[in-house]
Order: structure tokens, then sequence, then C-alpha cells
């Protein structure tokens, strides 16, 4: 007869161990224990329970009639050797790995309300540096980085999602096993031409012996948008606006009516009249407030011995901050592994994604472009409900008015098999072939904005006049579809002779990839109704377009490793690869590496004495890596133009040549030397990873620094001979303790560090030849600027004419200059400022500097798990609307309202000039030079475990309720103005953006869920 049982599983210290497994001996009944370490199992009297988890020796307990059971596993860190890592094709044994891996065990992370596992990797991974460009849904992926910037080209690394190469930007972290980061020579070699920037491993779950384990979580969350620069009100605008026309030597824009007008407004005191003297917020008319997010999970788990599986499915709903903006994802993975015989084992995954974006039609930074140029002496709308502009434009219509719609799915196939070789013992084949389709459509809607409404207040009661467009409703549609499919064979060699351990790993690997895509377009709509057929039926209306393309890699790899005593590691690792972007007799590359390690704790001396070092690891290792440059350029590029020439009374179609072609272009390569030092002391009480490493990439794609004449007719080829030099520290840190009242504490941290620095490129020899503005020898992207020395005091204009000049013993500058102006530095000593004078200000925005910090405290049942990540280093310079008051007639800031006056010359800002400010006040200098640093709480977790007895009555496993909350507080010098992390990323043209405050906000959100084990 079984009787239920109930117990606890931990550590020899006390210690909750969660994830171990409790089963039943010689039957396959089984559990896994809660995050508590608590199990309940329905058992004989006379049963024996098997307890196992990794780094503890399997325990069995007779359960002799009890029904309470608590077990205590014995082990050290020693155990380690139990614990294995993805390591390129292969995984090793962490003891053993004598390359750069780091790994992030993804549960950590399943409970925060982020639709973008890239968010929570900088910070928790060594050597990842990361920033948002944007908030936007869909859009609002990190950019990542391994090991700083290392090129002047493509900086993305790798990723590869259950061995293939993949995006993980919509893979559920719920699904997730398991996120391993590669980052020297000896772990990225294997990727050959693909693994100079790292190597991003992505493991999804997978089924384990066991009975079937059915699991809910989910969560609701609420979003509002943080860092939003605090905008001059109604009043501040008119008031600082007259300011700066009297300093323009202007007549003043507002009376002191209009000015007690604005004001009454904006403090609602009684005879208001926000009609004539509007006071509008315009973030606050733009955005949503509370913007509902969810996700549901589901996963359903177990096996035998002879056959595993895992299944789950999820879905995301994503509110936006901007009209009807929403995101809806459904995510699927099935994973299932079958011992069909005793030395055959296959595998079969199947994992896929929809994703449905609407956004507004004038999307991206634009709504926020707008806001800004919004005035607060406009309204949005009158009190009569007209809509009203603020110079022509409209606020809320670019937002409400069309649409644009992203639906995306992609599946992702696999099969595995492997077969052991008896007849060779240690040898075995592996076949694995992955086939995955994706199609993406997009449909943009263009509605004619409304007629808008210009108020007439001289005439009583107001008039409102209308401003009608004319303009009509345009559609345009894309489809396209790509199919990758990829081989990889595998011949692995494992085998102990005694003292000695072998591997050998030999690898065909073979890619393919295929798309096909389409578009059409028509304008003019006479309905509003966005179907294609329904557009206007003149052909010049319409437009179309498309084309194909395929891509096609093939490398051959072999990874060897050996080990003596399983103390002395050595290993060989190399790939031959090939692609189809360089010029036949130039495709193939051989990137080889070789690493070392010493696994000090297994010496005598350490051994035998030192037994609180449970684990002390030397290694290093140097090798070589690639990676791709850009498009096709061996080949002549074409472009194709229409009504070229005329022949036979037919017009013809021409080709003309963009770009000569270089048949020598190559992959840059990337020289990687690493060494590390790992431990564990006082089994568990700290534990420590330390890597220095130091990268030369060559052969950097520059364009040359050539006149050639007009005659000529195209543009010269790029060469591979730029240079650049990246080095720093990795640090991980850990500490884990079990006080004897239930309570425990874990504590981890790391810290990056990369410099980079420019050895050659084509640098012009204006700045070459200047040795204060040479930017070879000094890191990519430093900020070359004026050196701001101050703002002119009135005793600066020695002769009182009111201006700043030669006369007054000072450099020229640009145009007039005054009192209140800003004064630069005449680095050259000319006697005239301009760009000559420029000086390094420090580095670019992406900082050289990352860090994180995440302290987890638990309690009986109650659980709290805080991170916190920042950053150093960075540097970025705003401009436009944040700092110049009124520039492009637009609103600003209140920061510009401490402005420079004769009674407050130690101001923040110069004085306000006109419309924009002058030409001396609006050049890039020091002045608005902002350092990035910041301290982010980035999220904080707090949840309640039911107790055993409780879940126990109401027949499940294990409940978790939690609270949560992401980007909650962040300490920063930028007040309020920018986020710190939107000028690191993205593209040029939007970190340019974000400094002026364009960018999209983060949000803030709090979240409530539930998890269920039944």
């Amino acid at each position: 007869m079984d009787d239920t049982v109930s117990g606890t599983v931990t550590d020899q210290n006390g210690q909750p161990l969660p994830g171990a497994s409790v089963r039943l001996k010689d039957a396959a009944t089984g559990v896994i224990t809660d995050d508590q370490g608590k199990f309940t199992l329905d058992v004989p009297d006379n049963g024996t329970l098997v307890i196992s988890n990794i780094g503890f020796t399997t325990a069995e307990v007779p359960v002799n009639g009890r029904k309470s059971i608590t077990i205590a596993l014995t082990g050290n860190a020693r155990s380690l050797a139990a614990v294995t890592v993805n390591v390129g094709y292969t995984t090793q044994k962490k003891t053993s790995v004598t390359a750069a891996v780091s790994t992030l065990q993804v549960k950590d992370i399943n409970n925060i309300a982020t639709a973008n596992v890239t968010n929570s990797l900088s910070g928790r991974i060594a050597g990842v540096i990361g920033a948002q460009a944007s908030g936007e849904i869909g859009s609002d992926g990190s950019e990542i980085h391994i090991r700083g910037i290392g090129t002047t080209g493509n900086n993305a690394p790798l990723v590869v999602v259950d061995g293939i190469p993949r995006s993980m930007s919509s893979v559920n972290p719920n699904q997730i096993e398991s996120v391993t980061v590669l980052k020297d020579a000896a772990a990225v070699a294997p990727y050959g031409i693909a693994g100079a920037n790292g190597v991003i491993l992505v493991t999804t779950k997978r089924g384990k012996a066991g009975p079937p384990t059915f699991s809910y979580n989910g969560y609701v969350s609420w979003s509002n948008p943080i860092t939003l620069p605090k905008m001059l009100n109604a009043y501040q605008y008119a008031t600082l606006r007259n300011v700066a026309d009297k300093n323009a030597g202007s007549p003043v824009s507002f009376t002191d009516a209009d000015i007690a007008g604005y004001k009454k407004t904006v403090e609602g005191a009684p005879g208001a009249d926000p009609d004539k003297y509007p006071n509008t917020d315009a973030y606050k008319a733009l955005l949503n407030r509370n913007v509902p997010m969810t996700q549901h999970n589901l996963q359903v788990s177990g096996g035998t011995d002879k056959i595993k599986y895992y299944m789950g499915l999820s879905y995301l709903h994503q509110g936006g901050l901007l009209g009807d903006e929403h995101l809806d994802r459904y995510n699927f993975v099935g994973n299932t592994d079958a011992q069909v015989t005793k030395t055959t084992l296959v595998s079969v995954s199947i994992s896929g994604y929809n994703s449905r974006r609407n956004r507004p039609q004038d999307g991206d930074g634009n709504p926020f472009a707008n806001a800004q140029a919004y005035l607060p002496i406009s309204a949005v709308n009158y009190s009569n409900g007209l809509l009203a502009s603020s110079n022509g434009k409209l606020l809320r219509p670019g937002i409400e008015l069309g649409n644009r719609l992203d639906d995306n799915t992609a599946i992702m196939t696999q099969l595995s098999i492997s077969q052991d070789l008896p007849f060779i013992p240690g040898l075995s084949i592996k076949q694995v072939v992955s086939y995955d389709p994706e199609h993406d459509f997009s449909k943009s809607w263009t509605e004619a904005s409304p007629t808008y409404y210009m108020i007439n207040t001289s005439t009583s009661p107001y008039t409102y006049d209308p401003v009608a467009n004319d303009g009509r409703p345009s559609l345009s549609e894309a489809y396209s579809k790509g199919t990758a499919l990829e081989s990889q064979s595998y011949i692995n060699y494992h085998q102990v002779f005694g003292n000695h351990d072998i591997t050998a790993l030999l690898v065909m690997d073979a890619r393919k990839y295929h798309n096909d895509n389409f578009s059409a377009s028509r304008s003019n709509y006479d309905l509003n109704i966005d179907e294609l057929s329904l557009g206007s039926p003149i052909q010049t209306n319409w437009g179309n377009g498309g084309g194909s393309g395929d891509t096609r890699q093939v490398g051959y790899l072999y990874q060897l490793n050996y080990a003596f005593k399983d103390k002395y590691l050595l290993g060989a690792t190399g790939r031959y690869d090939g692609s189809y972007v360089f010029a036949p007799g130039h495709r193939y590359g051989f990137f080889p590496a070789f690493s070392a390690g010493w696994r000090i704790s297994e010496e005598p001396f350490i051994k035998d004495r030192l037994t609180w070092i449970d684990n002390l690891k030397l290694r290093g290792s140097y090798g070589e890596s690639g990676n791709l440059v850009g498009p096709d350029q061996w080949s002549s590029s074409m472009s194709i133009t229409g009504a070229a020439y005329v022949m036979d009374g037919k017009t013809v179609q021409g080709a003309n040549e963009r770009v000569e072609p270089n048949p020598f272009i190559t992959w840059e390569r990337a020289k990687k030397a690493d060494i590390g030092l790992e431990g564990v002391l006082w089994r568990g009480l700290l534990g420590f990873e330390v890597d220095y490493f130091y990268e030369k990439r060559n052969n950097m794609l520059v364009s040359p620094n050539s006149t050639i004449p007009t005659e000529y007719g195209i543009g010269i080829a790029q060469i591979n001979a730029g240079k650049m030099d990246n080095h720093g520290i990795d640090v991980t840190l850990s500490s884990y303790h079990a006080f004897s009242n239930g309570l425990t504490l874990d504590i981890s941290g790391t810290f990056s560090y990369a410099q980079n620095k420019l050895v050659q490129t084509f640098e012009n020899a204006a700045t070459y030849n200047d040795p204060v503005r040479r930017r070879t020898g000094r890191p990519l992207n430093e900020i070359f600027a004026l050196k701001a020395l101050g703002l002119f005091k009135t005793s600066d204009d020695k002769n009182g004419d009111g201006q700043i000049t030669a006369d007054d013993g000072f450099p020229t500058q640009f145009g007039s200059v005054a009192p209140g102006d800003i004064r630069y530095q005449d680095t050259n000593g000319d006697g005239h400022i301009d760009v000559s004078d420029e000086v390094p200000l420090g580095n670019s925005a992406i900082p050289p500097v990352q860090f994180g910090f995440n302290p987890r405290i638990s309690y009986k049942g109650f659980d709290l798990n805080l991170f916190f990540q920042g950053a150093t280093g960075g540097h970025a310079i705003l401009n436009g609307e944040l700092v110049f008051p009124f520039y492009t007639g637009a609103n600003s800031s209140t920061a510009v309202l401490d402005y420079w006056t004769p009674d407050h010359q130690d101001a923040a800002f110069p004085r306000p000039f006109g419309q924009g400010g002058n030409t001396n006040n609006t050049q890039l200098s020091s002045w608005y030079l902002r350092r990035l640093d910041y301290l982010r709480l980035k999220s904080l977790e707090f949840g309640y475990t039911l107790p055993t007895a409780v879940v126990n009555r109401i027949k499940l496993q294990n409940v978790r309720i939690y609270l949560s909350g992401t980007n909650l507080k962040t300490w920063d010098n930028l007040d309020g103005l920018v986020d710190p992390e939107f000028t690191q990323a993205g593209t040029s043209n939007t970190a340019n953006s974000n400094q002026r405050g364009w960018s999209y906000p983060f949000v803030k959100t709090f979240s409530a869920g539930i998890a269920v084990t039944f």
C-alpha cells in the first residue's frame, strides 16, 4: 500500500536544494524538488527513495513507514566535474574547460516582464556589454557587444539557438534552459569567419526522466514611460522667448498681457482662457499611461530512460505608449529525445513563433520629435473639441491615422541522430539537419492629415478657420520568405586510458539560405479602405518591386581535448571555413586556436592540505577567428536604370557600374589571447572567475583616402587595411551561505572592462598631421569637439561695447559674441576658433565599463531577488532642442531656465538668443558633454511559495506568487534629459536623434504573477 511522503532535500549545511531528483528505486515514479527543496511523493512503506542532484553524491534513503523525511546530500565543489557547459559544437565538464565561457541560468529572469531576452544579459554575464536604443515594442532589444567593440565593421556576435545560427530576440525566456557566452579564441574558433565578435549559445529546455510535470507561469504588468525630458510650460516659454528676443535685438514675441494670460492658465487661476492662452504638455497629451502587458506560459515535460519530452506554449501581449500600438506573439517549443536502441539516440525539435505588431504610421522617433516641436502655447484641441495645431504641426493624428502591420512567422525544425559505434569504444557519429522557413509580411497604410482649425481671438465669440489637407491615402505591402537549411555531420571520440582523457571531434557544417521578396504599392486612394485592389487605377500611382538572394557557407572543424589526471589540460580547435562573399580562389581561410589549463586544486599540496579550496584552475588560450566583411565586393557592383536610351524607337534599360571590384577582399582576422583564473572556496562561500584578454583585429575594411578624377566614373573599392587593438578584463564573483535559521543569501556580481584603440586607418591629413586631433592611436569614435572654458562674463567686455572681440584680448569665435556666450579654448593659438581647435574629450557613448550586482535572499518560503546594472566611462554631447532654446522653432527643456544673466553669471546654460541660439553657442563642445555613468535598479522580484502542507491539500506540487518590477530607479547625472542607455546603441542617426531627446522612452513596469506546478 502506498502512502504520501513529504520531505525536504538540503545540502550538508541545511541549504534547500531546488531541482533535485527524488524517485522511487527500481520504478519510474519520481518528482523534482521545488524552489524550497520540498517534495511530495506516493511510495510504499518499504520503498527506497533515490535522491540526486548535480554536484552532490546520490543518496538512497529507505522510507520505513515515515510520513516526513529530511534528506541532506553530501558533496562539495569538487563534484563540479558533473556539471557540463556548451563549448562550441560540444559539451565539456565545467572543470575541464580551458576556454573563456560564461553561462546564465535563465530561471533567474523567467519572471521579469520583458519581451526580449537580450535585455536581461548585460550585467548578468561578465564580458557582455549591451544597451537599448529604443523602448518601442518589437524594437526594444538590446544591442549586444561581447568584450566591447573590436572592429569598425560589424560588431554583432553570432547567436546560435540549439546548435543552429538563429535569432534569439523572439525566443521566450521561459522556454530557455541556459544562455552561454563564448568569448576567447579557444571557444569561438570552431565558428570560423563568424566567431570574431563572440558567440552566444541559447539552449532550450529538454525533458528529463520522471512522471509528467505540467506547469503554468503567468503575469500581468502595467507600464509607464520614464526619462521624459521636462519641457517648458506656456508661461515659461513666453517669458524665456522674450528674453531670447531681447538678447537678439528683436521685438519681443509676447506682450505683458499675453504672459499674464499664460500664467493664469498654467496656475488654473479664475478667469483663465485656455483657448486664447493654452498650456499644453505635449508628452502628456501624446503618450498612453498604465499600458498593459501580459504573458502566459504552459509547459509539460517528463519521460523515461527510453524517451524524454518537453513542450512549451506561450502567449505575449505587449501594449505600447502610442495610440493603439500593440504586439501579440505566440511561441511553441517541442523537444523529444528517444533512445531507440542501446546505441542510437534520435532527437526531434520543432519550435516557432508568430508575431503581429501594430504600430502608428508615424512611428520610430518622429512622434517624440513632434512632441518637442509642439509649442506649449498651442492647444491640441480647443474647448469646443475642434482640432488645433502648432505652426501647422499636428500632435496625435500622426499616431491615430493609418498604421503599420508587421506579421512574422518562423518555424525551426531539427532532426538529430547520434549513433555509438560499439566496435570502437568511445567512437560515435551524429547527423544534424535543420530546416527553418520564415515568412514576413508588412503593410503600411497612410491616411491624409485631417482638417485643423486656426482660432481668431479678435472676434467675440472666437471664430475658427478650417485648414484643409488635400492629401489622399496610400498603401504599400511587402512580403518575403526565406529558408535556411543546415547540415552538421559529426565524428566524435572520447575515451579514458588510465590517467589520460582524450576527446576528439570532427564536424562538417554546411549552410545555405534563400530569400524571395516582393512589394507593391498604390497611392491617391478615393476610398478609405486599405486594400491594394481599391487604389487608384492610374498606373503612375502604382509601384512594385522584388528580388531574391542566396548565401552559402561551409566549414570543416575540429576540437581536440586532452586531460592528464583531470589536472593538466590541453585543447586545440580550429575551422577551415569558406563563404560565397569572396572571390573564387580566396573563399577559404583557416582559423586555429590552442588552450591549456592547470587545475591547481587537484595538486596534492592543495587537495590534501588546503581543503577550503574546492576548485582552483589557471587557464590560457591563443588563436584566431574571423569576421565577415560587408556585402559582395569582389565582383562589379551594378545598377539597372530605366529609360536609359532609345534603340529602334524603343526605350531600353541601361546598366552602370557603381563601385570597382576588389577580387582580393577577404575576412577580418582577430588574433585573441586570454588568461583566466577561476575558483570556488569554502564550499561556495566565495566563487570567482577573472580573465584578462587582448585582441588584435586586422583586415578591417577601409576606404582609401584618395582623390580620383570625375572621369573615372565610379567609386573606388574598399580594401582590407584597417587595424584595431582591444583589451580588458572580465570578473565574476559569487557567494552563497545558508544560515542555521533557514535564511539563505546568494550574491553574484560581474565587472566588464574593454578598451579599444584604432591602430591603422585611412585618416585624412588634416587630422592625422595634428597630434591633438589625430584619430589614429585613440579609441574608436572618441569624441572630438571644442573645449569650453566657461561663459564670458561682463568683466570680459573690456571696452564696454557689449561685444567680445579681439579688442578685448580674446580670439575671434563664431559670429557676434557677447557676455553670456560660451568661451572656447584656442588650442592651436592662431587667434581664431574653428574646427582645428578641437580636442579629445573622452570615450564614445559606448561605455568601457559595465557591471551588475544580483543579491538573492530567501527565508521560509519568502524570496527577494534584486538586480542592479550600471556602466561608466561613456560620453555624449547633447544637442538640439534639449539644450538650445527654441531650436528649429521647437519648445525647450526646463533645464535651460538656468541661463546666464548679468546677475547670474555662473549659470549652466549660455544666454538665450533668438530662435535656437546664436552660432557661437550651438557648436559641439565640452559645454554640452555629459558623462553617461549610471546605476539602475533593473529588476526586483518578491515571491512567496506556499507551504507544502497547503499545496498538498489542493492537490498541487508547488505554488508561488510573486510581484516584480523593472527599471524602477536610475541614478545618473543627466538631469532627466535623456536615458544614459539611449545614446549608446543604434545607428549613428539613431544615437544623434537620441541625444536630441527624440527617443522612444523606456518603461517602468510593475507585475503580479503566479507559478503553479500541477
